[in-house]
């Protein structure tokens, strides 16, 4: 793990990475810790996956387990956000809620509600209170379900469309967090098209 090769990568400043105080060292050995736990995250995915296939309306699942250099890149943008942010080799498994990432696709919008129920039904929420992104001038009758389903609404800045839940897995030993993203088909197309062109590092390229 090369600190000149990642931040020039992910382009990071030099200036912004100092200012966080981060001893690369620590990275260092988070990153060694992350990547043989990354065979067994596999695992647990797929489990998730499995299970939420059999929920009545999903579309379809996938998953990804979060790839070591992306982990590194994570943390340092907290820290940059938020430089009292404490990330360690002993917590970051907490900190970092989507080192395990589930998608699930519907195919219409009020189709939510029960894949909700099913993900609430069976495992515990890290977040009591998930999180429903939602674009500016959403019809009010969606927002008040959302409202009524417990969840925490958030209008997104670039229209970005996702209800997340982080679960305990309690498939392992130790605690594992599992983020679980639920959405329509073209939400999920609008996603990736964003997260291609804009995110995380053309973010000022108009």
């Amino acid at each position: 793990l090369k600190k000149e090769e990642l931040l020039k990568k992910y382009m990071i400043l030099e200036e912004e990475f100092n200012n966080t105080e981060i001893e690369w060292e620590n990275l260092e050995d988070i990153y060694e810790d992350y990547i043989p736990r990354t065979t067994e995250y596999e695992r647990v995915a797929a489990f998730l996956c499995e299970s939420l296939r059999t929920a009545d309306n999903v579309h379809s699942v996938k998953y990804r387990v979060k790839d070591p250099e992306h982990l590194i890149e994570k943390i340092i943008r907290k820290k940059i956000k938020n430089p009292s942010k404490v990330i360690t080799k002993e917590n970051y498994r907490e900190k970092i809620a989507d080192l395990i990432g589930i998608r699930v696709l519907h195919l219409f919008k009020e189709e939510w509600s029960e894949i909700h129920e099913y993900i609430i039904a069976r495992w515990g929420l890290i977040n009591p209170k998930p999180k429903a992104n939602v674009r500016a001038g959403d019809h009010k009758d969606m927002l008040n379900t959302f409202e009524e389903k417990g969840c925490e609404i958030v209008v997104h800045p670039f229209g970005y469309r996702s209800i997340h839940y982080q679960i305990n897995t309690g498939i392992l030993k130790e605690v594992t967090i599992a983020e679980i993203q639920v959405r329509t088909i073209f939400e999920e197309a609008w996603s990736e098209i964003d997260h291609r062109i804009r995110y995380p590092y053309q973010v000022n390229n108009p």
